[in-house]
């Protein structure tokens, strides 16, 4: 039977890699008391010495800072900004938020580009009709798609038929 390496799980036969860890089954799994190899992180090109300069307060945030400062020749990463395993119980990165890593030589340019985004920003109220016509805009970019015929309500009348039968009989049983 194939296992999964990491987290222990069984697997039927011809299974190949485990739904939860998306790692590769392996046929036999090591021993407890064996350590198991740490996966080498490598830092992106240009980056020596990483330093967090900001904290986002979800991923779509991490996302855009992260462009800003690639945009302007700054090499990042970001990573959660608690432990892997808290993010993985919990769900959500906005929880406890994702940071964004620079090289130390360029944390003073990140935070003031940072900062100004975020000036920007807060400067610019969000105009409701704005946001309105924009939406309306990518809605009519995205291509029309055809409506997908829902099996479950095709069965809800049977369903309550079925119900109602129950009750009639049972209400004739019981009296």
């Amino acid at each position: 039977m194939p296992w999964c390496p990491k987290c222990r799980a069984e697997y039927r036969e011809g299974f190949t890699e485990c739904s939860t860890c998306q790692v590769p089954l392996v046929d036999t799994l090591p021993e407890e008391n064996e350590v198991p190899e740490r996966e080498e992180f490598v830092l992106p090109e240009g980056m020596e010495k990483p330093i967090a300069v900001y904290t986002a307060k979800n991923r779509l945030e991490a996302e855009t800072v992260c462009d800003l400062l690639r945009d302007h020749g700054i090499a990042v990463f970001d990573r959660p900004a608690a432990f892997r395993q808290i993010q993985a119980y919990s769900g959500a990165d906005a929880r406890f938020g994702v940071e964004i890593l620079v090289d130390a030589s360029q944390t003073a340019r990140a935070r003031e580009l940072i900062e100004e985004m975020n000036h920007d920003l807060a400067e610019q109220p969000v105009d409701e009709d704005e946001l309105a016509r924009l939406a309306e805009e990518q809605a009519m970019e995205m291509p029309e798609q055809p409506m997908e015929d829902n099996v479950s309500f095709k069965l809800l009348p049977v369903v309550i038929g079925v119900i109602v039968v129950a009750l009639v009989l049972l209400y004739f049983v019981a009296n």
